[in-house]
């Protein structure tokens, strides 16, 4: 019983790692790009302005869920894409139903006027689900050299070490016994 409870724990942590890791490298690739990363629909995204202040504020990060259009309703927040091809999240104000399909009317929170232009179904990237605050600030500070080599290669490199030294301790023992 207790090796099954032990096994279980270590397949809890390593699973909560993993998803950790991919949540991480999904805002570290999607810096890169104005197209976010998607694992199983769900994006995470870096808040740029403070639109939508005091929901959520730059340096935040966002993590949104692919969803149906058919299921937004007045208030949802939602990432689109806007005229410019940027990505953009602010709250539905109001949903207009027509021939074309269903139009979106947006405003960030902290924004005097609504948003100009009007947010289609194959606009929308997905709906806030939740937030993680001031992660954005992190996954921009890795993204430079000095987070790069904090978080990324000192810790690989230890990892080699440590791989290393583990692999060559039992070929000293040996030729210790053999002596």
């Amino acid at each position: 019983m207790e090796k099954a409870t032990t096994f279980v724990k270590k397949g809890l942590t390593i699973t909560i790692i993993l998803f950790i890791m991919v949540i991480l490298f999904s805002i570290f690739a999607s810096l890169n790009s104005n197209k976010p990363l998607s694992v199983l629909g769900i994006k995470p995204l870096t808040v740029l302005s403070n639109s939508m202040a005091p929901v959520f504020e730059a340096g935040d990060v966002i993590i949104t869920r692919e969803v149906d259009p058919g299921d937004l309703s007045k208030g949802d927040i939602i990432s689109f894409y806007n005229e410019e091809q940027l990505l953009v999240t602010h709250r539905i104000t109001s949903i207009v139903e027509t021939d074309g399909g269903r139009h979106f009317y947006t405003k960030g929170d902290n924004n005097n006027s609504a948003d100009e232009n009007v947010t289609t179904a194959n606009e929308i990237v997905g709906k806030k689900i939740f937030l993680i605050p001031f992660l954005g600030y992190f996954s921009q500070f890795i993204k430079g050299p000095l987070g790069f080599l904090l978080f990324i290669a000192l810790p690989l490199t230890g990892y080699v070490c440590i791989v290393a030294f583990e692999k060559m301790k039992p070929k000293r023992k040996k030729e210790i016994k053999q002596s």
